[in-house]
């Protein structure tokens, strides 16, 4: 018999025992109370908890990320002595004539102002935001996989020791090279903080609420509150010690927490899934002596699950986010998709400056921008069934790529002023969509057994957009419109290749397994 027929007769035979565990799976389910783990998440007192643990990180997160906004924020020479000058060029004219001292005006004793890197040395503190966000690129790759295999809580609690204590040394650093050294390390659990959190709390939340959830809490409203914590700082080295001190918070609540339930069964931990879940039962006051064999249903079916997949191996890695021609469409979708916005979105935030009015407002106004369009998504989602998670990204896209062009024509033209900061509101606010909708509908996409794995790759590869968005406006040097183009073409690819590969998520179950081996690309063949 060729090896042709033979594949085929084995793919046969693996579907007939796929349609037989599907009628297993049907008899459990339609004996328990509970379908899912999902049924079992309710939003009560031990979800509260969750979500002020994810409010606590989620806000050391972004300022951990952000705070370059500021601590690299360009002060603009306007004397050199007692001489006024008009521009780095009048000031070089006059340094090299005198050899005279520089006077700035900032708003944030930035590192450029504290080392004196200004006018073209101050490119060199904006080129180490590349290398600090490369080490936040390399810690959402390991703890991606360290959450997986070890835990999303355990991932959380490094993260948050590593930040802490790394963001405490940096406020010390004597020179541009160790604070790049520091931040950079510091980045790495940065990293971790950023993937895990997010899944940890969807793990940990109901369905039915995850879009507000997230919209609530998310970087949007701490990007109000971190301009005014930087303002009460008012220089880098302090600004970091607040930034370690709330990572020691984020340890704290974490202290509060458990594993996540869905993450110890899918790793066959079924007893102490059942311990953990039969405590948050009790701390949410909900449980009943009928609940512990509804449970064990629930699990009864997991276990089965389990023994359909029948993985050799539990242990995972990236190349499994490829292992069907669907999830490679799908992945490379969500991977360019998150490179474009994440690289728009720094890109403006990095050159803030460029900005007229005060830092700490135009940040201000930008997160609360970004927060009035998450509310308003939120209570869309909510109450219209019909309101999903990819119109949420086509109408996000439109937006920004509408904004950006508005933007690039205006300064084409020798416009600006008003409109470059409404435009720029205007595209950070909806970018702000944009990553909550596909971080989300990654969670929703992709089996837990690589649910963090597919977050985490995500997460990485879109600090591949932030590591190379502070250059952007060097372009600027040849005309001032260019960056606002180069923005308008990020966003329309990443337009094209969502509108062709992504279905709608909302309101799906979660599953816990990948498709057999025999429907992979990989998969095992005679």
């Amino acid at each position: 018999m060729s090896s042709k027929s033979s594949t085929s007769s084995e793919e046969d035979e693996n579907f007939i025992k796929d349609v037989e565990d599907q009628k297993v799976l049907e008899v459990l389910t339609s004996h328990s109370k509970f379908k899912s783990l999902d049924d079992l998440v309710e939003l009560r007192w031990y979800c509260m908890l969750v979500l002020i643990m994810a409010e606590i990180t989620a806000f050391t997160a972004l300022a951990s990320v952000m705070v370059m906004v500021f601590a690299g924020a360009n002060p603009t020479v306007v004397g050199c002595d007692n001489t006024v000058v008009n521009g780095c060029h009048e000031y070089y004219s006059l340094k090299n004539r005198s050899g005279c001292t520089p006077v700035l005006e900032y708003q944030f004793e930035s590192v450029q102002v504290e080392f004196n890197y200004i006018c073209d040395d101050a490119k060199k503190v904006k080129n180490t935001i590349t290398i600090q966000t490369f080490g936040v690129l390399v810690g959402a790759a390991i703890f991606g996989q360290v959450s997986d295999n070890f835990g999303r809580r355990k991932a959380l609690i490094i993260s948050c020791i590593g930040n802490a204590i790394f963001n405490l040394i940096s406020s010390y650093s004597p020179s541009l090279f160790y604070f790049m050294l520091w931040r950079t390390v510091s980045g790495i659990f940065a990293g971790g903080l950023t993937v895990v959190q997010m899944v940890y709390m969807v793990e940990n939340i109901p369905r039915h609420h995850r879009m507000w959830i997230q919209n609530s809490i998310t970087w949007s409203p701490n990007l109000i509150i971190f301009p005014y914590i930087a303002y009460l700082a008012q220089n880098w080295r302090t600004l970091s010690v607040v930034i370690s001190a709330t990572s020691v918070l984020s340890f704290l609540a974490l202290m509060l927490l458990e594993e996540s339930p869905r993450w110890l069964v899918q790793k066959g931990k079924l007893e102490e899934a059942r311990r953990l879940l039969i405590k948050i039962r009790k701390t949410d006051g909900l449980y009943t002596s009928d609940f512990e064999k509804d449970l064990d249903e629930v699990l009864k079916i997991e276990a089965e699950k389990q023994v359909i997949s029948s993985k050799k191996s539990k242990k995972y890695t990236f190349i499994h986010l490829f292992c069907t021609w669907k999830m490679i469409a799908q992945t490379m979708t969500f991977i360019v998709g998150i490179i474009c916005t994440n690289f728009i979105v720094y890109a403006l935030l990095y050159n803030m400056e460029k900005l007229s009015g005060s830092l700490y407002w135009n940040s201000a106004i930008i997160g609360a921008a970004r927060w009035v369009v998450n509310i308003v998504v939120s209570i869309a989602d909510y109450q219209l069934p019909w309101f999903g998670r990819r119109l949420i990204n086509h109408i996000s896209m439109i937006f920004t790529l509408a904004s950006l062009a508005i933007v690039a024509g205006y300064v084409y033209i020798g416009n600006g002023g008003y409109v470059v900061a409404i435009g720029t509101t205007v595209a950070l606010a909806m970018c702000s969509q944009l990553f909550i909708a596909k971080y989300l509908m990654v969670n929703e996409l992709y089996p837990t057994a690589v649910r963090n794995l597919a977050v985490s790759a995500v997460s990485t590869m879109s600090r591949v957009g932030g590591m190379f968005s502070p250059q952007l406006f060097y372009l600027s040097d040849i005309a001032e419109w260019i960056p606002y183009a180069v923005l308008v073409g990020f966003q329309l690819v990443d337009l094209v290749l969502f509108c062709i590969t992504i279905p709608e998520t909302k309101g799906v179950h979660l599953e816990n397994h990948l498709p057999p081996e025999h429907k992979r690309i990989f998969g095992k063949r005679s």
